[in-house]
């Protein structure tokens, strides 16, 4: 059954992270995909860790589900033209250059609907097209320094970067939401549009709680390690095998059926830990409690008990460990897609969204550099075999 974008055309011309994790999702939604990148391969498909294909881990994860073209847009006049005639057989173009670099290379919202005026346009950037900051370069960690997010992270001390770009996951989620939005304005009016969003929005939005109680309440939040400040106990807790799980009891219905459960109805009954707050406030009365009755059981003993009580709980795996997770193989978290060339397999995302009506699915792979450029080129632009070759020589493609 096809997806609920079937018949949707999406130019991706992204790189790194947020813009291609949008054209991923809108792929898994059902949308033609066409990644373009440049002859040879583009930046972000060579950057880090390579897979035994010599394609980055995290370029096979963003790209899959897509088609593939090289296409060198960016020096030439002729691939200039024939990324307009793209455009012009396309539904959405998604980017994150520059401003400047957009504007330099005649990819701007006021560029594109002059080749097709019901164009949808996705400009991802760091900072946004306007304001004192927007001509300026920037990444998922450059935003979350911006917003104040490292300051409350980690242990009391320096400043900490969580390791996962969870600003250009979101960045590109709330991408493929407008995008969404957008197709659904056009279809009941004909009118495409820009949609516009920005690493450092995105932090701020995920921030603006915290920021608020600075601004508004006056209370500035502290490193807390693992526990989550103004609730609790909510941290992480050594068991007798000595692993860690990681245990949520907020709430006072929460709190008050572990009490019961460790034999401590006292300490549910206690004024000095009414709530979440008060709670938090006396969490180095609590802690050692909680901690005790952790460290004197397995994992797996705190899980089973975990779930009699039943509270928040997880054990903190490892790495190597998630992807044999029994909840993690029931739902396909990840799955095995084969390179390329047919040589091997390597273990991508599965499916993030699931549909009842309209099933997403995987069809395909990450591209090889240029995989498709005669179903595009030759299938959809209508070039012969013999151009195709010709511009391959000229290093237009």
């Amino acid at each position: 059954m096809p997806g609920p974008l079937a018949g949707i055309r999406v130019l991706d011309l992204g790189r790194f992270i947020a813009c291609p994790f949008c054209g991923m999702l809108l792929a898994d939604l059902g949308a033609e995909v066409i990644r373009v990148e440049r002859p040879g391969g583009g930046q972000d498909r060579y950057l880090g860790l390579l897979a035994p294909t010599g394609d980055s881990y995290g370029f096979v994860n963003y790209n899959r589900n897509k088609k593939g073209i090289s296409l060198n847009f960016e020096r030439t006049e002729r691939g200039r033209e024939l990324l307009n005639e793209l455009i012009k057989r396309s539904d959405v173009v998604i980017e994150n250059f520059s401003p400047e670099a957009a504007r330099a290379l005649g990819i701007t919202y006021e560029d594109l609907k002059k080749t097709k005026p019901d164009i949808i346009f996705a400009d991802v950037s760091a900072f946004g097209p306007t304001g004192p900051y927007s001509h300026r370069l920037g990444f998922d960690q450059i935003a979350k320094a911006m917003s104040g997010a490292m300051a409350i992270s980690g242990f009391p001390g320096p400043p900490i970067r969580e390791q996962i770009p969870h600003i250009d996951y979101l960045t590109a989620s709330m991408t493929a939401v407008g995008v969404v939005s957008a197709l659904y304005h056009r279809e009941r009016t004909g009118e495409g549009q820009m949609i516009d969003t920005a690493l450092l929005q995105t932090a701020v939005t995920v921030m603006a709680p915290m920021i608020a109680e600075w601004e508004t309440g006056g209370k500035l939040r502290q490193q807390t390690g693992n526990r989550s400040p103004w609730v609790g106990p909510s941290d992480l807790y050594r068991t007798s095998d000595g692993k860690w799980v990681m245990l949520a009891i907020i709430t006072n219905s929460i709190w008050r059926r572990f009490c019961s459960y460790i034999g401590r109805d006292d300490m549910a009954e206690d004024p000095r830990f009414h709530n979440d707050l008060a709670r938090w406030e006396n969490h180095d009365i609590i802690d050692p409690v909680v901690a005790e009755w952790v460290a004197s059981q397995t994992a797996e003993e705190i899980m089973v008990a975990a779930e009699e009580i039943p509270i928040p709980a997880g054990i903190c795996n490892e790495q190597t460990e998630v992807a044999s997770h029994p909840q993690v193989e029931a739902r396909d978290m990840l799955v095995e897609a084969l390179f390329p060339d047919g040589s091997g397999n390597t273990l991508v995302t599965g499916l993030p969204i699931r549909m009842s009506g309209t099933p997403t699915e995987i069809q395909r792979s990450f591209p090889a550099v240029g995989e498709h450029n005669e179903e595009i080129y030759c299938g959809l632009l209508g070039y012969s075999r013999e151009d195709l070759t010709r511009l391959a020589e000229e290093g237009i493609i």
